[in-house]
C-alpha cells in the first residue's frame, strides 16, 4: 500500500514537473549557429546523435533567408524541430544542390508513417533515425531550398509539432503524435 502511494506521488511530481517545462522557440536567424552545427550550444549539439550536416554550416551573404524557426522542448528527453527556407543566387543554388545530392541519403519511407513528399518539392537529401526522426532538404522553385529537422525521443513528439511548422514541409503521412502506429509497432517488438 505504501509503495503504491509513493509511486502515485512520484507520478504526480513527474507530471507536474513536465507541465512546468516550457517550449522554447526562436525565429531570429542571427541565432542560427547557437542551435545548428558544430558550434551549437551544449543542449543543441548532440540531438540524439543525428547528423544535421544537411543544414548549411552557417548563414552567409549569398543566402536570402525567407523563413526560420527553431523549437526546443525538454521535459525529460530533448526534442527539436527546426526549419530554414533559403533563396540562393544562381551560382550558390547550383553549388548547394550539388552538395546535397552528394549526401548519403537513407531510405525513409515507412518511418513514422512517411510515404513521400508533395509533388511541388524534390527531396535532395535525407537523414533518418528509426528511433529519433528525420532531417532533410527539399528543393522548391525559384532557387529555394527548405531544410527541416524533426528530432524527438521514444518515437513521438510531446509538442504539437503541426502548429510549429507549415504542414506542406512535412512528409506525406508523417505522424509523431503519442499514439502513432509506428510507435505502437516499435514498442511491441
Amino acid at each position: 500500500m505504501i509503495r503504491l502511494l509513493l509511486m502515485g506521488g512520484l507520478v504526480k511530481l513527474l507530471s507536474f514537473d513536465s507541465q512546468r517545462t516550457e517550449v522554447y522557440k526562436d525565429t531570429d536567424i542571427t541565432h542560427y549557429q547557437w542551435y545548428i552545427g558544430k558550434n551549437a550550444k551544449k543542449e543543441y549539439a548532440d540531438k540524439w546523435g543525428m547528423d544535421e550536416s544537411i543544414f548549411p554550416e552557417s548563414i552567409t551573404d549569398n543566402m536570402d533567408v525567407l523563413d526560420y524557426k527553431m523549437v526546443y522542448y525538454n521535459p525529460w528527453d530533448a526534442q527539436y524541430l527546426s526549419y530554414l527556407v533559403v533563396e540562393y543566387d544562381d551560382k550558390s543554388y547550383e553549388e548547394e544542390i550539388q552538395r546535397l545530392e552528394q549526401y548519403d541519403s537513407k531510405e525513409y519511407k515507412g518511418y513514422f508513417g512517411t510515404r513521400g513528399f508533395r509533388d511541388k518539392y524534390r527531396l535532395l537529401a535525407i537523414e533518418v533515425d528509426p528511433d529519433h526522426g528525420l532531417i532533410y532538404a527539399l528543393e522548391e522553385e525559384n532557387n529555394q531550398i527548405i531544410y527541416v529537422e524533426l528530432i524527438f525521443c521514444n518515437y513521438f513528439y510531446d509538442i504539437d509539432y503541426q502548429d510549429e511548422i507549415d504542414i506542406q514541409y512535412l512528409p506525406i503521412g508523417f505522424d509523431a503524435t503519442p499514439d502513432n502506429e509506428y510507435r505502437q509497432k516499435r514498442l511491441k517488438r
